[in-house]
């Protein structure tokens, strides 16, 4: 017999010679990937408090014009948040709520190498990296699981690094596919890890409301909450075809992935298809009321596509602005 040890989905080709015969053997196996979705905490904030350790404990956001008090909340650290300030508040919404709150304007590229250095500590336990924006990216890290250990393991070695070598904590969600490491990363925060295998899933991804999910947006929540969906659960036990008749395609994928049928790969780090247009685009969680507003919003919107034009070393011949109203 040939020695062959299976640990995760590949093809194994193994040829053994004995007494002048060869013999040929071929194993597909499947198994669970160990997928990561790492989070930084109120990101932009908490690498603006590193640079101004005297807010520390003070009710700080990041965004807008802090002198003239237009635009709105970036991001706002934790003391704030407790306070009610949310990402996409206007800056004097924010200041009616919190009236003791320091505003700090956006620095993007400090932002961006911060995320730059995350990534050079998940580089250490895995290539197959795909950024979800500055903050968060999703890791597959299962070819590393029998040498760095089990999922949770990796997550709180990243977690631990994180704090210790860039001064920012990490939630990390620990699954079998991409879409419940996402879920997990939000689960509990700041500073946490939450896994959700095969067998726990049900119990904890399944009572959250169904906007937690993925591609869940405003529009398909409140189209979801005209069917009489509230969770995630009642997508999963819903029926497909007849999400189908009022979502469209989009039922489909939501019903899959409710039910943790997600497949999809983690794309290896700095591979992809050939580029021939680089965006980015966001949902805002409130209307925007004025030009201050949208301004603070293509701001952040264009920075990020500048970064990953001169990563690439592009330059651009058109620049193309799409908006959708809540229609």
């Amino acid at each position: 017999m040939c020695p062959l040890t299976i640990s995760f989905l590949e093809s194994y080709t193994c040829t053994c010679k004995k007494q002048y015969n060869t013999y040929r053997l071929e194993v597909n196996v499947v198994g669970d990937r160990v997928i990561l979705h790492s989070d930084i905490n109120s990101c932009y904030a908490s690498i603006e408090l590193l640079h101004h350790p005297e807010l520390r404990g003070k009710p700080v956001a990041v965004g807008g014009d802090p002198e003239a008090r237009h635009g709105i909340v970036l991001t706002a650290d934790y003391v704030a948040k407790k306070h009610g300030v949310k990402t996409g508040m206007a800056l004097w919404q924010a200041r009616q709520v919190c009236p003791d709150i320091t505003f700090v304007p956006p620095r993007m590229d400090l932002y961006l190498r911060f995320s730059k250095m995350a990534h050079e500590i998940y580089s250490e336990y895995t290539d197959l990296q795909e950024p979800y924006g500055i903050d968060e990216s999703w890791l597959d890290v299962t070819a590393s699981a029998s040498i760095k250990g089990d999922g949770y393991k990796i997550a709180n070695e990243i977690s631990n690094r994180m704090k210790s070598e860039l001064g920012i904590t990490v939630s990390v969600g620990v699954s079998f596919n991409k879409i419940f490491a996402k879920l997990g990363s939000d689960y509990k925060k700041p500073d946490a890890i939450t896994t959700m295998y095969k067998d726990e899933f049900q119990t904890k991804a399944w009572n959250l409301p169904a906007s937690d999910l993925l591609y869940v947006g405003r529009s398909t929540d409140s189209k979801l909450r005209k069917m009489g969906i509230h969770t995630i659960g009642d997508i999963a036990r819903a029926d497909e075809k007849w999400l189908n008749s009022y979502l469209g395609k989009m039922g489909s994928i939501l019903w899959a992935f409710a039910n943790g049928y997600d497949t999809s790969p983690v794309r290896k780090e700095n591979t992809s298809a050939p580029v021939k247009s680089i965006g980015n685009s966001t949902t805002t969680p409130r209307d925007l009321e004025n030009d201050e507003d949208v301004k603070i919003v293509l701001y952040v919107l264009a920075e990020s596509v500048a970064a990953r034009l001169r990563e690439n070393g592009f330059r651009c011949r058109t620049v193309e602005i799409s908006i959708r109203d809540n229609e």
